[in-house]
């Protein structure tokens, strides 16, 4: 994509979607099926899936990771919502010929679908998940492959990266682009730009531009 001024590249469960009750819901059924039924688990956490995973199910982790995974195969589309002011944010940086993608450490597939089920896919230049890299964020890898349609330099002026989590917010500082939370700040990294909605996120942006 040529002559974008600037590169916005968003994660999607819990940033641009609300996908909690499901992944709750995804922690509980494995929980159960590994008989760990009385162990509290929390995946508000900001880590990665893996170091999760890890930490609660030491060396079985890789079973666990895979009855996860199956749950939210099985359960694809259901308790996933748009949230609040995503169309009109991406209607608006579209309009303005921002360079738009997606990273995500979701399955490939089931991402794709996800972004098809909402109608918007012709809104991100690419959606890259789970697999179409050789590693998943915190690596930078998946965020420079996404940028690959865009000519812009890789540098924080250049390419934003939005995310709800610390494994957004390295992949970001991984890539040397420019890390901005959505929703709550986070723990070790309350120097960072935060915003809880997306019409003053856009407001940023759009003024961003015009300073430049």
């Amino acid at each position: 994509m040529k002559n974008s001024p600037l590169a916005v590249v968003f994660d999607w469960d819990n940033t641009l979607v609300d996908t909690q009750d499901n992944i709750s819901n995804a922690i509980k059924h494995t929980l159960d099926s590994m008989g760990y039924s009385n162990k509290a688990a929390d995946r508000n956490s900001h880590e990665s899936r893996k170091i999760y995973m890890v930490n609660l199910f030491g060396d079985q982790w890789k079973k666990a990771n895979q009855i996860y995974q199956q749950y939210l195969d099985n359960a694809l589309l259901q308790n996933i919502t748009l949230n609040q002011g995503v169309e009109k944010m991406l209607q608006t940086l579209k309009s303005h010929n921002i360079y738009l993608a997606i990273v995500s450490n979701k399955k490939n597939t089931n991402l794709r679908e996800e972004v098809a089920y909402f109608k918007l896919d012709s809104y991100f230049e690419r959606v890259v998940g789970s697999c179409d890299t050789a590693e998943d964020k915190p690596s930078a890898t998946p965020l420079l492959f996404a940028l690959g349609e865009s000519t812009l330099p890789i540098n924080k002026e250049n390419v934003f990266f939005i995310g709800d989590s610390i494994t957004d917010i390295l992949c970001a500082k991984n890539a040397n682009c420019l890390p901005i939370v959505y929703g709550q700040s986070i723990s070790g990294y309350e120097d960072l730009l935060c915003f809880q909605h997306f019409d003053k996120l856009t407001d940023f942006i759009i003024k961003y531009l015009k300073d430049r």
